[in-house]
């Protein structure tokens, strides 16, 4: 089903998302056709000026008929035409309100998640309709604690790396955090994500003093801007600098946190440095997120971890299981049906031929003892029979690529194949 996004500016106080139920203690006074729900519970249609009792439960449109039907009414399906309204996560730190053929921005998982009965909450642990005196006094310090603990624990950030995006090295480090080291326009730049855990003594004051400390510049820097990363301030950069003596190009994005310093830091040679390479570069930083360990699922190899999108915690579970020469496949699976297989294979000194047109090669692991290992992920082929579920992990795999990282004591390169 072909989705239509759109991209509303959102204020927690009052909701008016039409179609979305909105809910309020007084009827709305905007004229238009959409349901809204009172302080009591009870569900709305506003056609026009007047309003239309609908009843309690979640109620849509049938698109056939135009009539409004509650949800969980028999019969009613999404294959037969009927498509419940319902609030969901992306995969990439968002959520989302669909209806029928339209998606509605929220906001980031850092400002509301989706509760047990699939409505919306703020993560200040208010829930997005309770806006009254009373229902915020009632809130317990119990509640406050538990939606204070959605954000603790083990910061990450992402990036929207692509699979032709070479990996050139990942690895946990010392005094940093975690290192990762990309290919990305066509081999034309080079991008490094850095995470630095803020200790006394390496714990930086500014974004500039940041830079300063891994990738300076040579001079004044020509462009920054203030930005937001799920909710955490940050600064884009364009300023020139230099790497083992050579002119580089430097595109970057810093955000300071409290517990943890990132950098995200795209290389350049000047005379690659076009129109094109620097909107994929802002395109690049565009797409960086921050995301909590604790609030997806991280599948532990013995030698890295996946940080599977929101998302896919809800659509998938995952195996483990031991091939030949000590190595081992992680298989995910929604359903029965596999959807992304990664692999570990043992090197030894010669290059495996790749099993399909499916498989694609990511890198050689080299472990504390030693030994060495490729690894390699096979997307299952595309099938148009599978189940929504399904086609929306395929559509999203390259986001589990991404979240792989190495964990201590190995290093994940880029390694020659054929």
């Amino acid at each position: 089903m072909l989705k239509r996004k759109k991209i509303f500016a959102i204020c927690a106080a009052t909701f008016i998302l039409a179609p979305v139920a909105v809910y309020a203690s007084d009827a709305p006074t905007d004229e238009g056709q959409y349901i809204w729900q009172d302080e009591n519970g009870d569900f709305w249609y506003r056609n026009g000026t007047e309003d239309e009792y609908i009843g309690e439960g979640n109620y849509g449109q049938d698109p056939d008929s135009g009539e409004w039907m509650e949800a969980n009414n028999a019969g009613w399906t999404e294959e037969e035409g009927y498509f419940e309204p319902h609030y969901h996560y992306d995969g990439k730190g968002g959520v989302w309100f669909e209806q029928g053929d339209d998606d509605y921005y929220i906001g980031s998982t850092d400002q509301y998640y989706i509760d047990d009965n699939g409505q919306l909450c703020e993560i200040s642990g208010k829930a997005s309709g309770d806006h009254g005196a009373d229902t915020a006094s009632e809130t317990s310090a119990g509640d406050s604690e538990d939606q204070e603990a959605e954000k603790t624990g083990e910061l990450y950030m992402l990036a929207d790396f692509k699979l032709q995006d070479t990996i050139m090295e990942s690895m946990p480090d010392g005094k940093l955090g975690y290192s990762e080291i990309r290919s990305v326009n066509e081999n034309k730049s080079m991008a490094v994500l850095l995470k630095v855990k803020n200790e006394p003594e390496n714990t930086v004051s500014t974004p500039e003093d940041f830079m300063a400390e891994y990738y300076p510049g040579n001079g004044s820097i020509a462009y920054e801007e203030a930005m937001t990363i799920a909710s955490y301030p940050a600064m884009r950069y364009q300023y020139k600098g230099s790497i083992n003596d050579e002119d580089r190009e430097i595109d970057a994005l810093v955000c300071l946190t409290d517990d943890y310093s990132f950098g995200l830091f795209i290389l350049t040679e000047p005379k690659d440095y076009d129109d094109n390479i620097k909107k994929a570069n802002v395109e690049l930083i565009k797409t960086a997120d921050l995301i909590y360990a604790e609030r997806i699922d991280m599948a532990s190899t013995d030698f890295f971890q996946v940080l599977t999108p929101e998302r896919w915690k809800y659509l998938c579970h995952y195996e483990t299981e031991e091939t030949e020469n000590d190595g081992y496949k992680l298989i995910y699976y929604c359903e029965a049906v596999p959807v992304l297989t990664l692999e570990v294979r043992a090197y030894d000194g010669t290059d495996q031929p790749l099993d399909s047109v499916w498989q694609g090669y990511l890198g050689r692991i080299q472990a504390l003892d030693g030994k060495q290992y490729d690894l390699t992920a096979t997307i299952s082929q595309y099938s148009e029979d599978a189940s929504d579920d399904w086609k929306e992990m395929y559509n999203t795999y390259e986001e589990v690529i991404n979240g792989i990282r190495a964990i201590d004591g190995c290093v994940l390169r880029e390694g020659s194949h054929l």
